[in-house]
C-alpha cells in the first residue's frame, strides 16, 4: 500500500516514519510512505497556504488553490484509492475503519490546520473525513500517524512472525460548521451569500444552524450534552421532523405523570411533545394495557397475553428495558425442549421479570440457577448479563442481554429518536427494522 501524507510540516512526520515498526515496513518495501510538503504548490509570493475567513472570527482557513494542487499532485495518473482529510468534525476512527482502509491501494491523508480547509476542498476533493478522538489537536499530522500505524499493521510483512497482529468541534458540544476562505468562487463552488453580506448576526445564526445540522447527520449523540434553546430546537425540528414525536404519558398520579414528562423533556432537548397527535403512550409503572393507543411502550417485558391483546387491535407494544429488547431472548417463549436456564450476572429485579414470564410455562427439570451477586460486583470480575440455553437434545447456547445498566426512560428517548434499543448491534438491526416499519 501507498500512503501519500500532504503536511505543511513535513519533519513532523518524516521522523516518525523512519523509526520503529513503520520504518522497517518502509524499508523493506512492505508499504510505501511518501510525505508531500503542501507549501512550495502555493501561487502566493510569500508560499502561504491560508487565509482569514469569510465572515470573520479567530485564526485562519487553509487555501483552497494550493491544497488541490497538492492532491492533484499525489494522486499522479492512476490513483486508485482513499483521499483523506483529517478533521474533527469526521467520522470516527476505529479498528473497523481501519480494516476498511487496509483494502485500499493508496491512501492521500491531508493534514489540515488553523481553522479549518476551505469547505470546497472538502467538497471537491475529498472521499472521507475522518477524526482520531472528540479532541482538539494544532493539526492533522499526529492524526495521520495513527491512521497509518494502525492500517500499515493490518498488512502483510509489516508485522513480524512473532507479532500480533474556541469555535472548534467539539469545544461548544457541537461539530463546527462550514469554513471559506479565498476565492469567492473556486471550481464552479461559491462561497455561501450569508458570509459575504457583513451581518455577524446572521452570519452567527447560519454557523449555528451548520453546526446544528452536521451534529445531528453525524454525532447525534452529541446534542444530548449541549445546551439547546428554543431558536435550536425549532431548527432541529425543521431539518429533522421525524425527531419530534406526540407522546401521552400515563401514570398513577398527577405528581408521578409531571415527573416523567420532566425528564422526558429535559433528555429529549425539548423535541418530545406531549400531546395525543402520534397515538403514542409512555405507560410509566404497572399499570394495565390501555385500549388505545397505536404505540405503547412499557417499562418492563411483555407479557404473551399483551402481545396477543395488542396484536389483534392493531397495537404495537413496546418493553422499553434492556432484556426485553433482546429478540432472540423472546423467541425462547413457549419452547418446551428447553431443560435448564441459567440466569447470571443480573440484578433481582432482572431476574424476577425475566423468570416470572418464563418459569411458569416451562417443563424444566430445573427451573433456573441464578448467581446472587450484585451487578456491581460482577462488573468489576468481568461478568456481565447472561442467560444461558440447555436443550433437552444436549444443546447449549448464551444469550447476552445489554450489559449496560440503563434506565427505562432513558431507553426509551434512545428508542424514540433513533429506533434502536441500546443492545447488541444484531439487536438494535432487529430493533431498527421493527421500529421503521411502524413509520
Amino acid at each position: 500500500m501507498k500512503f501519500k501524507l500532504l503536511t505543511i510540516f513535513p519533519d513532523m512526520l518524516k521522523s516518525v516514519l523512519s523509526e520503529s515498526i513503520l520504518g522497517r515496513a518502509i524499508q523493506s518495501g512492505a508499504i510505501q510512505a511518501e510525505v508531500i510538503d503542501i507549501r512550495p504548490f502555493s501561487m502566493n509570493k510569500h508560499k502561504n497556504t491560508d487565509d482569514a475567513p469569510y465572515g470573520g472570527g479567530a485564526g485562519m482557513v487553509m487555501l483552497a488553490q494550493s491544497a488541490v494542487d497538492a492532491i492533484k499532485y499525489a494522486m499522479g495518473e492512476h490513483f486508485r484509492g482513499k483521499r483523506i482529510y483529517l478533521s474533527p468534525k469526521g467520522e470516527p476512527f476505529t479498528q473497523a475503519t481501519a480494516e476498511r482502509l487496509s483494502k485500499e491501494e493508496e491512501l492521500i491523508l491531508f493534514c489540515g490546520h488553523y481553522e479549518g480547509l476551505d469547505q470546497r476542498v472538502i467538497d471537491g476533493w475529498i472521499d472521507e473525513e475522518i477524526s482520531v478522538g472528540d479532541y482538539v489537536l494544532t493539526g492533522g499530522e499526529l492524526g495521520a500517524l495513527i491512521i497509518t500505524d494502525a492500517v500499515s499493521r493490518l498488512l502483510p510483512g509489516v508485522l513480524g512472525s512473532d507479532e500480533s497482529s474556541v469555535d472548534e468541534s467539539f469545544s461548544s458540544g457541537l461539530l463546527e460548521y462550514p469554513q471559506y476562505t479565498r476565492p469567492r468562487e473556486f471550481e464552479g463552488r461559491a462561497v455561501p451569500e450569508v458570509l459575504l453580506n457583513g451581518d455577524q448576526k446572521l452570519i452567527d445564526r447560519w454557523r449555528r444552524d451548520e453546526a446544528l445540522s452536521v451534529t445531528l447527520e453525524r454525532r447525534p449523540e452529541l446534542l444530548e450534552k449541549t445546551p439547546l434553546n428554543g431558536r435550536d430546537r425549532e431548527f432541529i425540528r425543521s431539518v429533522k421532523p421525524r425527531m419530534s414525536l406526540h407522546v401521552s404519558v400515563r401514570a398513577k398520579d398527577e405528581a408521578h405523570i409531571r415527573q416523567v414528562k420532566s425528564r422526558l423533556y429535559e433528555a429529549s432537548h425539548g423535541l418530545i411533545r406531549f400531546e395525543e397527535g402520534e397515538n403514542i403512550l409512555l405507560l410509566d409503572g404497572d399499570m394495565p394495557l390501555p385500549e388505545e393507543g397505536k404505540r405503547i411502550f412499557l417499562p418492563r417485558l411483555i407479557t404473551q397475553e399483551e402481545a396477543k391483546s395488542a396484536t389483534m387491535r392493531g397495537a404495537a407494544l413496546f418493553g422499553i428495558t434492556p432484556l426485553a429488547f433482546d429478540y432472540s431472548v423472546q423467541e425462547l417463549f413457549g419452547d418446551d425442549s428447553i431443560d435448564t436456564l441459567v440466569f447470571s450476572g443480573m440484578s433481582r429485579e432482572e431476574y424476577a421479570s425475566l423468570s416470572a414470564l418464563w418459569l411458569p410455562v416451562r417443563k424444566t427439570d430445573e427451573k433456573a440457577i441464578y448467581f446472587a451477586k450484585s451487578r456491581r460486583a460482577l462488573y468489576k470480575k468481568g461478568c456481565y448479563p447472561r442467560v444461558e440455553v440447555h436443550t433437552r437434545g444436549g444443546e447449549s447456547y448464551v444469550i447476552h442481554p445489554d450489559p449496560l445498566p440503563t434506565g427505562w426512560l432513558k431507553a426509551a428517548m434512545t428508542f424514540f429518536k433513533t429506533g434502536r434499543a441500546p443492545m447488541d448491534e444484531e439487536t438494535m438491526k432487529n430493533a431498527a427494522g421493527a421500529y421503521k416499519a411502524l413509520l
